[in-house]
């Protein structure tokens, strides 16, 4: 893959799909997480900050946009895992929660919880032999508690000690067959074998434990093998219900109303639950492309229905899903009227990065010199997000007349002015416009930027 092509890859990615409508301006506590944003944008916290914004706000899609850019386009997977444990599950495994953890023992050395919370850490960490040490005393103490006996087989697992490992699992089946994980081990082998009545110890044990979401979920899985769909149905939603802490039974419930059930709007809430548990949330496909294309065809069956409405275009840029936002500006590119400047200059400080980035295009392609005291007033902008974007219209226009202009993204504090004036010259300056990134590849401080521009020292034109 060429370099220009990657370049052009990483921008879009880089850019937050998150949603919003066109608002005049940010509340304050929002202008300044967007400031931080733009500020530290290689850095894990700030879009930690966004993502919680808009989740304590009730706006998960603009939450999961906003998160899933920074997962794939922005941050390392290590740097961005532990980032969004401390953010969202408030696991920390430091050197601080570790000697914190540590004392707790010394004070409560039979608690469970703290055992286990220890083994976590030492697990986050690959440390397998303090986790083993912890384990093993926590199973000798609490051989009832089946999380200790499960997370020693998963270490010997990955040790590969799988015969030990699937030992230990089923002792402890032998020795608690009545305990709600004696139930589901036992529901698990007999589904395996085809040997016994697997709906019927199910219902044995959610009359014991009515309220284990697990059991509940299992029960829903025999029903829909068995073709009780409405059933079925109501056994997922209560498993949900009651395990709503569980990624796995929330991704499946969302893949039941998805693949069996057709019906995405029902889906897309319990994905998201998944997703917001574990960006990483599996059900023989991650559960962020099944939300992309939800949000897709919620957004698209929703344009379609405007433009058959006949409504004008511009009344559709004021809609709240930014995907018709974006259809609506790529129906005007067909159709450029230069009227539109001032409204496509105010969606540059769109809320929705998607929405910014087609705004800055559509603008780039179509205006002319008459765009450039606008142009010179952008590169100014109090929005750092919006000065970022002008560098691309201001390469793509003045060539090397824009470089001093870019010269001063260049030299800002800000992460994402420096990323975007790199990527400006590299993109719509030419052979010019790259060397003129590269002979400046010297001053960059942030690994991130100094990784871009050593990429692009190595690739030919």
């Amino acid at each position: 893959m060429i370099f220009r092509l990657s370049w052009h890859l990483l921008v879009l990615l880089l850019l937050p799909f998150a949603s919003g409508s066109v608002r005049p301006q940010a509340p304050p506590e929002l202008a300044k997480l967007q400031n931080d944003f733009a500020m530290h944008y290689f850095e894990p916290e700030p879009h930690m900050a966004l993502t919680r914004y808009y989740l304590d706000r009730g706006d998960r899609r603009e939450a999961f946009f906003t998160l899933e850019t920074a997962r794939r386009g922005i941050l390392e997977e290590a740097v961005f895992d532990r980032a969004f444990q401390v953010a969202f599950d408030g696991f920390d495994n430091s050197e601080t929660a570790e000697q914190k953890l540590l004392a707790e023992r010394f004070q409560n050395p039979h608690s469970a919880d703290v055992q286990f919370k220890l083994a976590d850490i030492y697990i986050s960490r690959s440390d397998w032999l303090k986790a083993n040490n912890i384990l093993t005393a926590a199973i000798k103490e609490h051989p009832e508690d089946f999380r200790f006996t499960n997370a020693l087989a998963e270490i010997l697992d990955i040790q590969g000690k799988s015969q030990e490992a699937s030992r230990m699992i089923e002792d402890y089946a032998r020795r608690y067959p009545e305990s709600p994980d004696g139930y589901a081990l036992h529901a698990d082998a007999l589904h395996k074998s085809g040997s016994g009545d697997v709906k019927k110890l199910l219902e044995e044990a959610i009359a014991r434990y009515p309220d284990n979401g697990g059991l509940q979920f299992k029960l829903a899985i025999v029903l829909q093998e068995k073709g009780d769909l409405e059933k079925a149905e109501a056994g997922f939603v209560k498993a949900a219900s009651l395990g709503p802490k569980s990624v796995d039974i929330q991704s499946w419930v969302g893949r039941f109303f998805f693949k069996v059930r057709n019906d995405g709007d029902r889906a897309l809430p319990y994905y998201l639950n998944a997703y917001f548990l574990s960006p990483h949330a599996y059900e023989t496909e991650f559960v962020e492309s099944r939300i992309r294309n939800i949000y897709f065809a919620q957004a698209e069956h929703n344009f379609q229905n405007q433009v058959k409405a006949k409504k004008p275009l511009i009344e559709m840029l004021n809609d709240p899903n930014p995907n018709i936002v974006v259809m609506t500006l790529e129906q005007m590119n067909e159709k450029w009227k230069p009227e539109n400047v001032d409204l496509l200059t105010t969606l540059m400080g769109h809320e929705d990065g998607e929405v910014r980035w087609e705004a800055t295009q559509l603008l780039k392609k179509n205006v002319d010199s008459s765009f450039d005291p606008k142009l010179r007033a952008l590169l100014k902008d109090s929005d750092l997000r919006k000065r970022g974007l002008a560098a691309y219209i201001a390469v793509h226009r003045w060539k090397d007349a824009s470089f001093q202009f870019i010269d001063e993204l260049l030299a800002d504090q800000a992460e994402l002015l420096r990323f975007d004036a790199i990527s400006a010259l590299v993109l719509e300056g030419g052979e010019s416009g790259k060397r003129h990134a590269l002979e400046r590849a010297a001053r960059e401080t942030h690994p991130t930027l100094k990784k871009l521009l050593e990429s692009a020292r190595q690739t030919k034109p």
